[in-house]
């Protein structure tokens, strides 16, 4: 996207600012379907530290790999239930909730499995995020209702 315009403040913003861009589509890849570079619900992405562009492909149960020009690089190889959205961190160890799967997953880039946990109080998890201490921050449903919460999980050393 081109972004032209900025960030104006309106008084019936509530102080939370308007935001007013003139937008104009650079490029798009990929289509339905389940081959590489095909998506079945793209739900998040994050950039790397080697710039690669990840997807969460959630119903094609994988994460793709692209440069940030949409070219296919590689799927990471680790099974995954609906990964939803993930968080990279800085030694490249990647978070990921797995939305269908009620499942947390810890992986390399390579997609080798690291840890994992889970149950279905974790399916619907849309959002995570990991701190300098790599203590671990998930959005999930909150029990017994429709809403969410967030759920801090400290690591163990």
């Amino acid at each position: 996207f081109q972004a032209e315009d900025g960030i104006r403040d309106q008084p019936r913003s509530r102080g939370l600012g308007d935001v007013y861009k003139r937008q104009s589509l650079m490029k798009s890849w990929g289509g339905p379907g389940s081959g590489p570079g095909e998506f079945n619900l793209p739900h998040g992405c994050w950039i790397d530290k080697d710039g690669r562009l990840l997807i969460a492909d959630r119903e094609n149960d994988r994460i793709q790999a692209f440069t940030q020009d949409g070219e296919y690089i590689t799927s990471l190889l680790s099974k995954l239930i609906g990964p939803a959205v993930m968080f990279v961190d800085d030694e490249n160890t990647v978070y990921c909730a797995e939305h269908n799967g009620g499942l947390i997953s810890i992986m390399n880039l390579e997609g080798e499995m690291l840890a994992q946990w889970g149950s279905m109080t974790h399916r619907s998890c849309h959002g995570i995020w990991v701190d300098s201490n790599k203590d671990l921050y998930v959005v999930e449903p909150y029990e017994g209702s429709n809403g969410r919460t967030v759920v801090k999980f400290v690591r163990q050393t």
